[in-house]
């Protein structure tokens, strides 16, 4: 409210009294107090016209405005800033996450090529101790073979036969009929009379199985050995080295046996003779 508001309604104040003082009982006191207050009021307005203008209402809330907006924006500007720490930290918290699953697979990848090349080195020991083993097998078949006698010349040569297959069939039905020596000597000629023949590794096979039937053992090894050295690609190769670890558990040789048995496994591992092996060795062990 201005100067000029305040002096009119002093001034309407002091009329509006003396018109009442007019209409009243003439009182010598009240009158009195009346002209007190007159002299009061003329007082204050005195003051009023000397003090500063007060500032405009319209400044002020001006100011006041513009101080509301600042702090508004103020504010906007901190929860953006919020909003923004708030994403940067989930955004760090994510990839922290993804380092640790990251780590953990790169842990356990690293635990599995230890294993790897535990069982790599556990298996290479392994192979220098079955060639340690195997030398000496080799050794001593080669003993055998020096002290084995010469090959008799089987009577059944001079036999004329209708055909190589014939004559195979026939010695292999001796051995597995119970004559292993006569049947020993047909494929002992079947073998020196067609030696380029497909049935030639099965002959040597059979040959070695009528020395076992005879309970022959160290020449049923030598002519398994036959079997495994001129022809290791043939079906009866693995056969054969099954039947020689057989053969020399026959002989009391379990040591000799269980490198021939699991030679076989290795070597052969699809085979049928495989099997046999491992069951074997699960027997004797």
């Amino acid at each position: 409210m201005g100067r000029r508001a305040v002096v009119f309604r002093l001034f309407g104040a002091f009329v509006f009294a003396a018109v009442a003082a007019g209409c009243a009982v003439m009182d010598t006191g009240a009158f009195t107090r009346l002209q007190d207050e007159m002299v009061g009021l003329k007082r204050e307005v005195a003051v009023l016209k000397t003090s500063p203008p007060p500032a405009p209402v319209a400044a002020l809330e001006g100011a006041g405005a513009g101080e509301f907006q600042s702090l508004r924006r103020g504010f906007a500007d901190m929860n953006s800033d919020f909003d923004r720490v708030k994403t940067e930290q989930l955004g760090a918290t994510s990839r922290m996450e993804e380092a640790r699953v990251e780590m953990q697979r790169i842990t356990s990848r690293q635990n599995e090529q230890e294993r790897a090349l535990q069982e790599i080195r556990g298996n290479a020991d392994r192979v220098k101790e079955i060639e340690k083993r195997l030398a000496a097998v080799e050794e001593r078949i080669g003993k055998l073979s020096a002290a084995a006698p010469a090959a008799v010349s089987a009577p059944e040569s001079a036999r004329e036969w209708r055909s190589p297959e014939e004559m195979y069939e026939y010695a292999v039905g001796q051995v597995k009929g119970g004559n292993p020596k006569k049947g020993r000597e047909t494929l002992s000629a079947f073998a020196a009379k067609h030696p380029d023949h497909k049935l030639v590794p099965n002959a040597l096979y059979w040959k070695g199985e009528a020395f076992y039937a005879e309970k022959d053992y160290e020449n049923a090894i030598l002519s398994f050995q036959d079997v495994v050295d001129k022809y290791p690609g043939e079906d009866k190769a693995s056969d054969a080295m099954y039947k020689q670890g057989l053969s020399f558990l026959a002989l009391k040789d379990g040591k000799n046996a269980r490198v021939l048995l699991e030679l076989v496994r290795t070597k052969y591992p699809k085979s049928k003779a495989a099997e046999l092996a491992k069951k074997k060795l699960a027997e004797i062990r």
